[in-house]
């Protein structure tokens, strides 16, 4: 017997005190009532798909109500056949699949031969190959209840089979549901406010403004009750998930296109930032040295103290060559010339040094010397032809040798290795050969650096501060803070680009996943009605995400190989992308699924 005790019912929306009732086995019970007398939620609470769990439900002995969710879950799909008002059929579906997702869904084989048998049993006449949707009601509503017993359930529940139905084919209905109690091992129970069910029933209940009301009573007869062998579900999960993808293969096919116009437009936009860091390390290396100079930290700012200074160390200069970004390394050479009764510092100008912008009239394209224009205007003449020839190293050592003028420095342009306008820039390989003939040598308290960029050159200085102590570094060759933010402004605005896309196309992907989830809203509560359990949601809802996904992916590498867009970081983007994505879509489906209220959706 099943024993429901503590029933809230309502009446015309008024609520009738807590009522109980006694269903015997194996016999065929009609629950009569007007609309809106209760009777769909008496069967959602016989069902164990009403959200109210404040009843007591007794089979077999058993309170239903202290199972867990999955234990109920089970009973559901093994124990209980449901057949709803409106069929609850996948109307997509053939015949033959709609059986067939029945069968995997019990954990039974489909056998062509034994499915003509049980249409024949609930005598319904049609073609497997033929749509759901083409059937009539009388037909739709056979093939529910066939439906319903592939899974041998023990309680059978039917929500006002007839109601769409002529008399005649409600006749046929309520006289197969008699003929079923005699080859079915079922107890079975319909909700229905027709007339007729008093000429069929074993046992009627009437729901009215009294409560729930006895009108005809039977004996119980106790079914024998068989253990049922609980099947693997994966084979159920995967025609799902086949089915449902080839059911929604247009908006399948615009969500895997979604995706993937995210992940390229992603990927082009990260092209565009790598060639853009391109050129502004060009543009960077035009207008920048990557240049600094490290001195004894007793080396002061006038000339002729640096070979009474500390040398530098030794492994430091070894470990700045080995260093990593590091270009040259140049030993620095003390020079200066006279200038009428002037002495004016000469400093090197290095290979990697750009004159560009710079200077104030070339004279020869040949690099020697380059006077500044405030230590040379005196002697600035309309021949252009004039050269320096008294150079002192070291403050000490004085050499004579003519060095012809290559140009004439910007008028108020001055360099890093002091604030003075007075000062000249020789060639580095003159300096050399000029201090081999004079037998000098570089001195030992300073260097002057050449790193590959800014980077390299911030990473480096950040490097000797850290490691070494009593350690002087100029770095104002060039505006390193302007360089920097330089770099960094163009970073940050094309990736604030690259996240903004990247996210947005996530959330059109998970608008177009809720969308697609609303559409399938009565599917999945279908699904809930007949036993499928949370995880096995999960699984199907997200395992379709993860197809759609991997063909998006697909697409993305085939594109990306046509327009030439390929390295390790596309892979961490789409990565990104698809994990985003999933993540959400994970989220999403286990708040739809959390919310899934079959009550609501069927009485819509």
């Amino acid at each position: 017997m099943i024993q429901l005790t503590h029933v809230s019912t309502r009446y015309t929306s008024k609520k009738v005190k807590k009522q109980s009732l006694w269903i015997p086995e194996h016999h065929l019970t009609f629950i009569q009532g007007l609309s809106g007398s209760g009777k769909s939620t008496l069967l959602y609470k016989l069902g164990l798909i009403s959200r109210d769990q404040k009843y007591h439900y007794k089979y077999q002995n058993q309170d239903i109500m202290t199972l867990s969710s999955r234990q109920q879950a089970k009973l559901r799909r093994y124990t209980i056949g449901y057949v709803f008002q409106d069929y609850g059929l996948l109307e997509n579906m053939s015949v033959a699949e709609c059986l067939k997702y029945y069968c995997y869904l019990s954990g039974k084989s489909f056998d062509e031969d034994a499915m003509k048998v049980l249409l024949d049993k609930v005598h319904l006449d049609c073609h497997f190959n033929q749509k759901v949707k083409t059937l009539s009601g009388g037909e739709k509503q056979r093939l529910a209840i066939a439906c319903a017993l592939l899974k041998e359930p023990e309680i059978l529940i039917l929500d006002e089979p007839t109601s769409a139905l002529d008399e005649i084919n409600e006749r046929d209905i309520f006289q197969l549901l008699k003929d079923l109690l005699k080859t079915e091992n079922c107890t079975i129970i319909v909700a229905s406010h027709s007339y007729l069910v008093e000429e069929y029933a074993d046992c009627i209940y009437e729901m009215n403004e009294q409560g729930i009301v006895l009108k005809k009573e039977c004996e119980d007869q106790p079914m024998s009750h068989v253990q049922k062998i609980m099947q693997p579900r994966i084979k159920f999960l995967l025609y799902y998930l086949k089915q449902s993808f080839y059911n929604e293969r247009l908006m399948n096919i615009l969500m895997v296109i979604v995706l993937a116009l995210g992940s390229l437009g992603t990927l082009v936009i990260q092209k565009s930032i790598d060639q853009a860091l391109m050129d502004v390390d060009d543009k960077m290396r035009r207008i920048s040295d990557f240049q600094m100079m490290i001195e004894s930290q007793d080396v002061s700012q006038k000339l002729g103290v640096y070979r009474d200074a500390s040398p530098l160390p030794q492994e430091l200069i070894e470990n700045i060559q080995e260093f990593s970004g590091v270009k040259k390394v140049y030993p620095y050479f003390d020079l200066s010339v006279q200038v009428g009764e002037q002495t004016v510092p000469v400093y090197p100008l290095y290979p990697e040094n750009h004159l560009e912008g710079k200077l104030f009239q070339t004279i020869q394209d040949n690099r020697h010397l380059y006077p500044s224009y405030h230590s040379l205007y005196q002697f600035i003449n309309d021949n252009n032809e004039y050269h320096f020839s008294h150079f002192i190293f070291d403050s000490e050592v004085t050499v004579n040798q003519e060095v012809p003028v290559s140009g004439i420095m910007a008028i108020g342009m001055n360099v890093a290795y002091e604030s003075s306008l007075d000062y000249m820039l020789m060639d580095y390989s003159d300096m050399q050969a000029m201090a081999l003939r004079a037998g000098v040598e570089p001195v030992k308290s300073a260097y002057v650096i050449f790193c590959d960029n800014i980077d390299a050159l911030y990473e480096l200085e950040d490097y000797i501060v850290k490691k070494y102590e009593n350690i002087n570094i100029n770095d104002q060759f060039q505006d390193n803070i302007l360089l920097i933010n330089t770099k960094t402004e163009t970073i940050r605005m094309y990736t604030m680009e690259k996240y903004i896309t990247m996210i947005l196309f996530a959330l059109i992907f998970v608008y177009m996943c809720y969308w697609s989830l609303k559409r399938r809203e009565k599917e999945l509560t279908i699904l809930k009605a007949n036993g499928v359990m949370f995880d096995e949601f999960i699984f199907i809802l997200n395992m379709d995400q993860v197809l759609k996904m991997f063909l998006s992916f697909i697409c993305v590498l085939i594109l990306s190989w046509i327009i030439q867009i390929q390295s390790l970081e596309m892979i961490a983007i789409l990565c990104f992308i698809y994990g985003l994505s999933l993540l959400c879509s994970i989220l999403l489906s286990c708040v739809m699924v959390k919310n899934l209220n079959p009550e609501k959706i069927f009485r819509n």
